[in-house]
């Protein structure tokens, strides 16, 4: 019984050892010592990243509540919006105060991304229509490029500042406004119903009476003449139709007319305005230009 114990014992024992000889020690033990490697490296990664995000947050933090903000505001400010007007339309335009502004044909508006505590100034060229939001901390300022500026808190006005004119004009709807020209000291302060005639080559202004039916209803897409002369009526005409229109002879310019226009095409105008005086006109057809673009349409207006 005790021989057999001993061969089963010394049997288990080279079975043992067969096993020992095909076990790869330093195979084992490079396997072993890449996954400590391997566990090192990862709890030194792990301890990077949040040594890093502790670092790294605090100025994210900074960064996204206080610098961004700031350098934002800075931004928005510098950074300006044109709106223009097109032939033909009327643009409407909600500015960063919430103030509402029309733009008549041919006209654009310069004004900040965003104004700022003190100032709320927008550059005209050409006729526009203000709604201006009311504060009486902050003025709303109006500037042309001839240096006429129209300053208000909160009140409605228009203003007709085309380049090509040789005066512009400034009619109070609501509220009061103050016109002022870069070559004369004095200011002009409006009253509901008056309208401010600015030289654009003396800055000399008088204030007058005006008809705000007459001088605003552009926005509303009419086109309103009280006892208006021909050559004042074309050229609201050329602007609104974006068209050159030129007149032969001095007594056309005499011609006078009261009228109202809402949807009537160019030459429905014509033709009401030919049928209330002896005048004819003849209208040019556009000309293809060498950039590839077309030139305006031209018409004549004479006598019969």
């Amino acid at each position: 019984m005790i021989e057999t114990e001993n061969t089963d014992s010394l049997h288990s024992l080279l079975e043992d050892y067969e096993k020992q000889k095909t076990i790869d020690a330093a195979a084992d033990w490079e396997r072993l010592r890449k996954r400590i490697a391997f566990d090192r490296n990862k709890h030194l990664f792990f301890n990077f990243l949040r040594n890093t995000a502790a670092i790294l947050l605090p100025l994210f933090l900074v960064c996204q509540y206080v610098l961004y903000p700031i350098l934002n505001e800075s931004r928005s400010i510098e950074e300006t919006i044109m709106v223009t007007s097109a032939p033909g339309m009327v643009t409407k335009t909600i500015l960063p105060d919430g103030s509402e502004v029309w733009l008549n044909a041919l006209s654009s508006l310069t004004y900040p991304h965003r104004f700022t505590e003190k100032d709320r100034t927008v550059q005209l060229s050409g006729e526009a229509y203000f709604k201006v939001v009311s504060d009486e901390k902050h003025r709303f300022n109006v500037e042309t490029a001839d240096g006429v500026k129209i300053s208000a808190y909160g009140t409605e006005f228009n203003v007709n500042a085309y380049a090509s004119d040789t005066r512009y004009e400034v009619t109070l709807a609501k509220g009061n406004v103050e016109v002022c020209a870069k070559e004369s000291p004095k200011q002009k302060i409006l009253s509901v119903g008056e309208k401010a005639v600015i030289s654009a080559l003396t800055g000399n202004i008088s204030v007058s009476p005006a008809d705000t039916y007459v001088e605003t209803a552009w926005k509303d897409g009419k086109m309103v003449f009280r006892r208006e002369k021909l050559d004042k009526i074309t050229e609201r005409l050329s602007r609104k139709f974006g068209v050159d229109i030129r007149l032969e002879g001095d007594r056309l310019k005499e011609y006078e007319y009261t009228a109202t226009f809402t949807d009537e095409t160019l030459e429905d105008i014509l033709d009401l305005l030919k049928r209330s005086a002896p005048i004819t006109y003849s209208i040019s057809k556009q000309k293809q230009l060498e950039n590839e673009t077309f030139s305006r349409k031209e018409i004549i207006i004479k006598l019969r």
